[in-house]
Formats: C-alpha cells, structure tokens, sequence
C-alpha cells in the first residue's frame, strides 16, 4: 500500500507539474482531488477481486479435500466392512524335544494308543494351525461361512534351519486340513438348519489327559446340521505306510472309504448331557488287490478275509467331575468289519482300511479335570480297548492306560506340572508282526515347571521345560522302529521345552 502511495504522490506531483501553467491552484487541487478519488475507489475494487479470487482459490482447495476425506472414509468403511466378514485364528505347538544323548526323536512312545500321556510324548517339532473364515451375506437372510484350516508340520519331529524349504523325505508341509462351505438361513428348511459342502472335521472328541481322538470324522464329503443333529456321508481314501494313496491293480479305481454318519449331542439327561452317534461304512471292492501288490494265492487269501462293509456305534456322556468341582467325559464305542480299529470303530478318516469280515472292537474312556482347591488341579484318564482280528491279524488284542497329571498354580503366572502314566498290551498271535503272545507294559512319570501368561491348566500361552521317565519290559516291538528309542535299555529319559498357544 505505501508502495502504491508513493506512486500515486508522484502521479500527481507530474500532474501538478504538466499542469501548472493553464489551470488556477483551485483547480489544481480539485482535479488532484478527483484523481486521488478514482484511484482508491480502484483500489478498493482490486483489493474486492483479490480477496474473491482468494475465496475461490479456498473453496475449491477444501471441496478437494472434503472429496478426499469422504473417499478416504468410503474406503475404510467399505475395508471396515470386509474385515468384519472374517475371523482369523489358530494354535501352534513349538516343541524342542532330546532323548539322554542330545539327539531328537521321531517315536511318541506309545501315546496313541493311549498307554502314555506325557510331556515329550508328541510327534511335533513345529506344528501351526491357521483357521480362516470367510463370511457371506446373500438376500432372504441366507448366508454363507467359507471355513479354510491350514496346517504345517504336524507329526514331522525333524529339526531345520534356515538354509532352505523345509521338508519331510519330499512329503509336503504346509496342507490345506479343511476347506468347507457352510450354508444356513433357508426359509424352506427347519430353523437353524444349516448344509454343508467340502473337507471337513466333525464331531470330534479326544481323550483327556494323551489327547488322542477315541471319536471324530475327517474327509470330504457333506451333511446337514440343526440343534444339535447332524447327519453326513463323508468318504476317504486309504493310504499305505509311506502315506501314499492306495489304488486298485487295474488303475481305475480308488479303495475310498465312505462312511454315512448320524449323530446328536446335547441331549440333556440327568447329571449331564449326551452325544450319541453311528457309522456304516462301505468298501465295495475291499478284496481287490492295490497297485503293485504281488498277486499270490497267499495274498489272494488275505485280501479276501477284508471287510466290504462294517459299522460302528458311541456314546459319550458328560457330566461334571464325578459329582465333584470340575468336568468330565465318558465314553464308549463298538466297531465292526470296517469300523473294527483300536479306536472303537467312531474315528474315521484314511487309515480306516483294511477290516476283517468278522473283527469287532469295544473301547472305553473316562476322564477330565477335578479342581481339588485355589492351588491344585488334576487331570485324570483311564482307556481300556479289546479287539478281535484288528487289521488283519489274528488274535485278540486288549490294551488299557492310566494316567494322572496333577498341577499345582505358584501364582497367576507360573505353574508345576506332574504326571505319572502307565499301560500295558496283551497279544495273544500277532505273528504276522513277528510277535508271540504275552503282556507288555510301560510306564512313566515327568516333571513340567510352567511358564504361563494365565495360571489356569487350559490358560495360554505358556513354556513348559519338561522332563520325562519312561520305561518298557519288552523290546520286540522296537526292532521295527516304532520304538527305536527304547530299543537298548527299554528305558529313556526325555526332555525339552514346549511353547503352546492358542489365538
């Protein structure tokens, strides 16, 4: 503005000057005076145009940004939005494990079938579990879950380092477990009704303290749910030792396993509730020799004794800890032909192979978590199986276990865990496993000091050090190298640390 004044002054000074000899000083000062007038109403205007042009400028700069923050929180709803489709979560098993002479181990020494159940006693090096689901929305209420489990290293007790893929002997590692499609909202079918389509885990139940599954069914296939009931064909292809697939000598057929499976739990009864549950299984061509079986009259006689059909049937009741402070399950199965394995003919999946005509199994289980007072739990199990002709062999087999796992909490944060385990098996003809009859027995105990964020048995995550003791009187069985540990002295100290977590 001074600037502009002192331009204006010389503007005018000239003015006076080119001016000075024709008008009067009157007229002088009025035509300066005129001058000045139209000068600042100019710059009145100017100054009108500037501050508009700024407005504008404004405007526009913050209908910019409104535009931007309106697509910014577009996006982050619409991300919002997708996130809430999806629920992401897992376990991890983390488990460094050596037998006396700092070597791993490969052997679980006997926990499935349920003579042990110890700390060390796990297969799993580094086992993860990753559960993804997927939610749809569709019209009429009817929506959809797209359920995605993914798994690595389960059962592979190799130690890697990072020098490249991992690997067990060229089998794969991370697998796709389940990946299911799961439908409900039809206002044409009973309420809650919910069909189901794909590879799936159903009805699962394991034992309490050696955690192995006594009943479950794992294949492809699908089924129908509603209030507590469940109905579904779901089939499996059998798979040899070195877990390759089995198929028929003429190349185009499969051995699959189908099993048609009934089930209802939740029933409430007094004391508890019930689940209940039958399977029929079809083989149709059982007696057909696999690819690259050699085609002798003795194996001919072997195949032909197999199963094309079987069944089996459970029953599990729940209740809390023998009418004392915790919880408890108890069950039994019976299985038959194809149902006919050590797990009572209720687990299903691709080892269920190879059943005799006339073989038939009953086992039993019973066992939970008592909470004895603020400081002491104790987690109890007690399995006892009889078969006839399992897998192929003859001679009735009984096998039964023990095992106790009291734990006593420090404070929130740490925990000391102990067990004492014990099983025995009677045979009385395997000889087709270069075994005579007899009673065979191992036993065990351990110590776990537990590191854990919440003190509660089940609380995670935790790191649990452990030592374990265990001991065999027979050494038979270990040639084969199911218990190639054992083999020497038929007793083996085991230690390690495992971390667990579920999230």
């Amino acid at each position: 503005m001074k600037k502009r004044l002192a331009l204006l002054g010389c503007f005018l000074v000239a003015s006076l000057v080119a001016q000075g000899e024709t008008k009067s000083l009157e007229e002088r000062v009025e035509y300066l005076e005129k001058m000045l007038q139209q000068q600042i109403e100019k710059n009145i205007e100017l100054e009108k145009e500037i501050k508009n042009s700024s407005i504008v400028v404004e405007k526009q700069e913050v209908k910019v940004k409104e535009e931007e923050d309106v697509e910014i929180v577009e996006r982050v709803s619409k991300l919002e939005k997708e996130m809430a489709l999806w629920d992401l979560h897992g376990y991890a098993s983390l488990q460094y494990r050596s037998t006396d002479d700092w070597s791993s181990t490969a052997t679980t020494f006997g926990k499935g079938d349920f003579f042990l159940g110890l700390p060390g006693t796990g297969d799993s090096a580094n086992q993860v579990e990753l559960v993804a689901k997927r939610r749809f929305e569709g019209k009429n209420g009817v929506w959809g879950d797209l359920d995605l489990r993914a798994e690595f290293g389960n059962g592979d007790s190799f130690y890697y380092s990072s020098s490249g893929a991992e690997h067990d002997n060229g089998r794969a590692h991370f697998e796709v477990k389940e990946a299911v499609l799961t439908m409900g909202g039809f206002d044409y079918l009973p309420e809650n009704s919910k069909i189901w389509a794909g590879r799936k885990f159903l009805n699962r139940n394991s034992t309490a303290v050696s955690g192995e599954f006594y009943k479950q069914s794992s294949g492809v296939g699908f089924g129908y749910e509603r209030n507590g009931l469940s109905l579904s064909v779901m089939a499996a292809d059998p798979q040899s030792g070195d877990n390759k697939k089995i198929e028929l000598g003429d190349g185009l057929g499969r051995k699959t396993v189908t099993a048609f499976d009934v089930n209802y739990a939740g029933i409430k009864v007094p004391g508890g509730s019930l689940d209940i549950g039958a399977k029929y299984y079809i083989q149709p061509n059982a007696k057909e020799l696999p690819k690259g079986t050699e085609n002798t009259p003795e194996t001919v006689k072997r195949y032909d004794r197999f199963a094309e059909d079987g069944f089996g049937l459970g029953v599990v009741y729940n209740t809390n800890y023998y009418g004392m402070d915790g919880f408890a399950s108890h069950a039994i199965n019976y299985g038959y032909g194809i149902g006919a394995h050590a797990t009572g003919g209720m687990n299903f999946g691709s080892w269920t192979n190879e059943g005799v005509e006339d073989a038939y199994v009953i086992l039993a289980t019973t066992g939970g978590m008592l909470n004895l007072n603020e400081k002491w739990q104790l987690m109890t199990e007690a399995t006892v199986m009889h078969g006839d002709k399992l897998y192929g062999l003859s001679g009735d087999l009984t096998r039964a276990g023990v095992s106790i796992q009291p734990s006593y909490k420090v404070n929130e944060n740490f925990r000391w865990v102990f067990g004492l385990t014990g099983g025995l098996q009677k045979i009385e003809n395997y000889s087709e496993w270069g075994r005579e009859g007899g009673t065979e027995y191992r036993w065990g105990v351990s110590i776990a000091p537990t590191f854990t964020a919440d003190s509660d048995f089940f609380g995670r995550p935790q790191i649990q050090p452990f030592v374990s003791y265990i001991h065999s009187n027979f050494s038979t069985h270990f040639e084969n190298g199911s218990f190639k540990d054992l083999e020497k002295e038929k007793s083996q100290v085991v230690f390690g640390v495992k971390g667990e977590v579920w999230f």
